[in-house]
């Protein structure tokens, strides 16, 4: 697909928001350079996997083409940022505060979540930290098994300033081996801070 093509987002997935947010996200992009490859399956259901994230930026420029595309998407988050008055904007943007001393709560309300709605598009970050990892986790994994749902990897690559879509991945219920293929479809990547990888 052509860098500079439109993503096409099934109408299930789309956030509808006012006109004033998609364009305000659009000249935000615009300023920033970044953009997005691929395609958004016309399916209920996925969970999102993005890697690698190396930084803080990896949300900022996420969100820029969230609201650019008018995309409705639920990402995690750490609950320690969902402070006063920034939890409303996180909130309206799709954000789900994670409690990280309870990862199977967690594993159990987001396969409740996506079971009871419709057109849920979940993205998570693997690595749980912008710190270098030698695993992932595989939380996600067990949130698309009790869910029934595939997963769709999403490349950070800095170098090209893209966001890169790829081709949906059916959990087989062996996490191990599935987050080495879903590692080794994203080994391509760039993040902002290689090191980190």
């Amino acid at each position: 697909m052509n860098k500079r093509s439109k993503l096409v987002i099934p109408e299930i997935h789309r956030a509808h928001r006012p006109l004033i947010f998609p364009l305000i996200g659009k000249i935000l992009q615009y300023l920033s350079g970044w953009e997005v490859e691929g395609t958004i399956p016309n399916i209920n259901k996925f969970v999102v996997v993005c890697a690698p994230h190396t930084s803080n930026w990896d949300f900022i420029f996420g969100m820029i083409l969230l609201l650019s595309v008018d995309i409705k998407v639920n990402f995690l988050a750490k609950k320690s940022i969902f402070v006063p008055g920034f939890n409303i904007i996180l909130n309206k943007l799709g954000g789900i505060p994670v409690d990280r001393n309870n990862p199977e709560l967690l594993v159990e309300q987001m396969a409740r979540f996506t079971k009871n709605n419709k057109g849920v598009i979940l993205a998570v970050t693997p690595e749980g930290t912008r710190k270098k990892v030698t695993k992932w986790k595989t939380g996600f994994l067990r949130i698309a098994h009790s869910a029934q749902c595939k997963v769709l990897p999403l490349g950070i690559d800095y170098p090209s300033k893209t966001f890169n879509f790829g081709e949906l991945f059916d959990p087989t219920g062996n996490n191990e081996k599935d987050v080495i293929a879903l590692q080794m479809s994203l080994k391509d990547y760039k993040g902002r801070h290689p090191e980190r990888h």
